[in-house]
């Protein structure tokens, strides 16, 4: 658990050179006035949130290029003749590809199968008219993360899931190009959080751009504390003033 200076982001810690009879006033009534001042401002009891880029194109991940075309002609998701438009309404059968995919949705920190060992650099091209996956783990802290929103471009097809949930997919005929498609994912729970990509190409090129962003949550301090921070810092100026005098 977080201490109170912790949470506020300013740690009050005493160097050794502080420590000195000549210094210990001054320094250590600056730090506690700065810890002061940040327990006011957090006073309101409002959570606050800050947006940030999770994930994007120079983010590693688990990775997985041995499905080749198991997946062909399984479903239409999967062609290998003409160039549809589809969005998914739910998740498409991966059966055939299970031996390498292995537990990716149900055990995404050890999948097993043909997935890498270790997260690697995630290649924005692939092999033409074959599939390939991802796993990317996102540590939303102590706290969690909101209004995550995850948007891609990918030539041809793309299907999300988020911690094993199916989130949607989508495919059309063109190259890949930033926001094409565009998922809300809604809210991160505290630690890790895996988002699941299964790319898709039916042929002529392949291109990936991906770009995750959410609120990073921000709790703040219980209200009484920070009565109490600005009384020890009352009470250390009251005793300096009562020394001088």
């Amino acid at each position: 658990m977080a201490s109170f200076p912790d949470i506020l982001g300013v740690r009050l810690c005493l160097k050794s050179e502080d420590l000195d009879q000549s210094n210990i006033k001054g320094k250590f009534m600056n730090k506690l006035s700065v810890l002061t001042a940040a327990a006011i401002l957090s006073v309101s009891g409002a959570a606050a949130s800050f947006a940030a880029t999770i994930v994007d194109n120079s983010t590693t991940g688990l990775y997985n290029s041995g499905i080749g075309n198991a997946l062909d002609n399984t479903s239409a998701f999967f062609p290998t003749v003409g160039d549809p438009t589809a969005s998914l309404a739910s998740a498409p059968d991966l059966s055939a590809a299970a031996s390498s995919l292995g537990n990716w949705l149900t055990n995404p920190s050890n999948p097993g199968g043909t997935w890498s060992g270790s997260a690697v650099s995630i290649p924005q091209n692939w092999t033409v008219g074959t599939e390939t996956a991802i796993i990317y783990e996102i540590d939303a802290g102590a706290t969690g993360m909101s209004n995550v929103i995850a948007s891609f471009g990918v030539d041809n097809g793309i299907a999300v899931w988020l911690n094993g949930v199916f989130v949607g997919g989508d495919q059309a005929p063109g190259g890949a190009f930033p926001n094409e498609y565009t998922y809300a994912l809604g809210s991160l729970s505290a630690g890790s959080n895996y988002l699941q990509i299964l790319r898709e190409d039916h042929g002529g090129g392949t291109g990936y751009k991906v770009s995750v962003t959410g609120d990073i949550n921000v709790i703040p301090l219980p209200a009484g504390a920070p009565l109490l921070l600005t009384g020890i810092a009352g009470f250390a100026w009251l005793r300096r003033k009562t020394k001088k005098a």
